[in-house]
């Protein structure tokens, strides 16, 4: 079978090869592969860049992309996953016997693997997992929905869990990427009064998705968050853009005993004055990946916003292509792209 495999810890390095097929282990479930999302971690993985895939120590070659959704080809006996059956598949694996594994927080676990980055992932035809990390679609939602599961899960474990937002308060999204919209879209099914989002001019295509959405949007480049606002401020402000510069200002963007999630990965110093947050009683709530309940609480989700979700799909490209995909991605083309087997 065919499968994207990363060569080496450098630069470039990333070919398709020629793998042999998986064999189903006990307790798996074997999977045949739909389709594969790419999100920045994939680029940053490409050109191997030290300040994002520090995190990952993975053993050469492996198969890349960590955002996959197939069909069920075998599982265990007993199981409630049939032939046929469309999955998702939560692609981080915890210990199982840490603290924080016994907490139900896998992500926070020191020997927490991540497939597509630890050990093999999504990016090929077939794969081999632990039934433990696979999930089936409710009935009647879109199948096509499935490989958009894991940056699902990932504002979900931000807008449902870590700084959950109540019905009818503001929000604001800082940062239109993938994330950033679905936090926008989860805000909205929360029963937030508005959704406000941030970006900038080369986001032109996702603020207008964002409006189509039920969203706010706002091009810092020609506008402020703050007039869209209002004196105010959010309740609740998503920082999902990981960048550095909007450290100093999310604080005045934030009502008197507002919650701030940061989300993005910020690469470069912050540096903010710590004394609006005190004399506003701020929370500043960190949002890392997902845990195992996560999953559970998506699927519960999904029914109602897969139609919405589905609309972040602009670009599908075969796995052959995938440096062409991939250069997409970091062009901020679209929203989502995905592969094709």
């Amino acid at each position: 079978m065919k499968a994207v495999v990363k060569e080496a810890p450098r630069d470039g390095c990333m070919a398709i090869v020629a793998r042999p097929e998986p064999r189903r282990g006990v307790g798996e479930v074997l999977i045949r592969i739909t389709a594969a999302g790419i999100c920045g971690t994939d680029v940053a993985i490409w050109h191997w860049h030290e300040a994002v895939v520090g995190q990952y120590a993975p053993s050469f070659p492996v198969v890349v992309g960590h955002e996959f959704a197939g069909v069920v080809i075998e599982a265990p006996e007993g199981s409630d996953l049939s032939p046929g059956t469309v999955v998702g598949v939560n692609p981080q694996i915890g210990c199982g016997t840490c603290r924080y594994c016994g907490l139900g927080r896998p992500t926070l676990c020191d020997d927490r693997r991540m497939m597509g980055g630890h050990i093999d992932g999504g990016w090929t035809e077939m794969v081999s997992v632990p039934e433990a990390q696979v999930f089936a679609l409710p009935e009647g939602v879109d199948p096509a929905v499935a490989p958009l599961l894991e940056p699902m899960a990932v504002a979900v474990h931000a807008v449902m869990e870590q700084v959950p937002l109540r019905a009818g308060e503001d929000a604001l999204v800082i940062g239109a990427g993938p994330i950033g919209l679905l936090c926008g879209i989860l805000a909205l099914e929360a029963g937030a009064a508005r959704v406000v989002i941030t970006g900038v001019g080369a986001d032109a295509g996702r603020l207008a998705l964002a409006r189509e959405l039920g969203m706010e949007p706002v091009d810092v480049e020609q506008a402020s968050a703050a007039e869209a606002l209002g004196p105010e401020g959010a309740d609740v402000i998503y920082e999902t853009s990981g960048n550095a510069a909007v450290a100093a200002e999310f604080l005045h963007l934030v009502r008197k005993a507002g919650r701030i999630g940061l989300i993005g990965l910020c690469h470069g110093p912050a540096t903010f004055v710590t004394t609006p947050a005190v004399l506003k009683e701020i929370q500043l709530t960190g949002s890392r990946a997902y845990n195992d309940p996560t999953w559970r609480l998506v699927m519960k989700i999904l029914p109602k916003v897969a139609p919405q979700v589905l609309r972040l799909v602009t670009h599908r490209f075969p796995l052959d292509r995938f440096e062409d995909a991939l250069k997409a991605v970091a062009a901020r083309e679209g929203v989502k792209i995905l592969l094709e087997p």
